[in-house]
């Protein structure tokens, strides 16, 4: 009879540490028979369900990955798993960056996903972030209280998350990429007037038009089988309440017009 893995403690520890971004994500596969999840904070932002929308649009095998605020590194684990060449994970979190670190170590991945414990500024350096497939989802709504400290306003955050996601589109070929309503995730501070999708899609490709083709726009549904991600329509890209402010946040894949 095989022996069962001892559970990683420092992993658990790592993982539960408290932030204002802990516990968002459900282990990667590969981590689970190292870390009961019954051991884990975990607040699932439907990881599962969005990672099968990306792999339905984004060839992964031999891809070279970079994820930005990437929190526990769910998705850099699932795509190294499945075949990606390697992984660029940048996460300023210290416990989240040192969480991945060690799992890949552990995985013996040490070698494909290469943990940067830093805030990526978008301005400088983005030749280090040269890939196939950028992860950059929930983060550019965070600038000027995550990073960026100087941004003040909302229309400058505005303006800042567009700079930032087309400057990408010079070493990146093609950008998973989710943004939240909210400024620096405060509902007091809405960055669209109504709250609706559609306003996201508008801002999104009409502020991206010079940069970036919008390849695919997933929409999160309520199904009988759970939520899945189907591609946008006129059906589904009304806000729905019930499901929430997250799940009412598109998935956009951008292609490059320059790499």
């Amino acid at each position: 009879m095989l022996k069962k893995p001892m559970v990683n403690k420092q992993l658990v520890e790592l993982y539960n540490q408290a932030s204002k971004h802990s516990c968002y994500q459900i282990l990667a596969e590969p981590l689970r028979k190292y870390i009961p999840e019954n051991l884990l904070k975990t607040k699932s932002r439907f990881e599962q369900e969005r990672l099968d929308y990306i792999l339905e649009k984004l060839a992964i095998s031999k891809a070279k990955i970079v994820e930005i605020g990437g929190n526990t590194g769910y998705f850099s684990f699932e795509l190294i798993d499945r075949g990606a060449s390697s992984a660029v994970f940048i996460e300023g979190n210290q416990a989240q960056a040192l969480f991945v670190r060690e799992a890949a170590n552990l995985l013996g991945f040490q070698d494909r996903i290469y943990v940067q414990q830093r805030y990526l500024s978008f301005s400088e350096d983005l030749d280090l972030v040269d890939c196939d497939i950028c992860l950059l989802m929930n983060v550019l709504h965070h600038v000027g209280d995550d990073y960026n400290y100087e941004i003040e306003t909302i229309e400058s955050a505005k303006d800042q998350i567009l700079l930032s996601l087309n400057r990408l589109s010079k070493c990146c070929k093609n950008v998973i990429f989710q943004l939240g309503f909210n400024w620096k995730g405060n509902i007091n501070l809405p960055l669209f007037e109504d709250g609706e999708k559609r306003e996201v899609i508008d801002f999104i490709t009409s502020g991206t038009n010079d940069f970036w083709d919008v390849k695919d726009i997933g929409i999160a549904l309520r199904t009988d089988k759970g939520i899945v991600y189907k591609d946008l329509d006129s059906t589904n890209i009304e806000r729905m309440d019930a499901l929430g402010e997250f799940l009412n946040r598109p998935i956009f894949i951008l292609r490059s017009k320059s790499t």
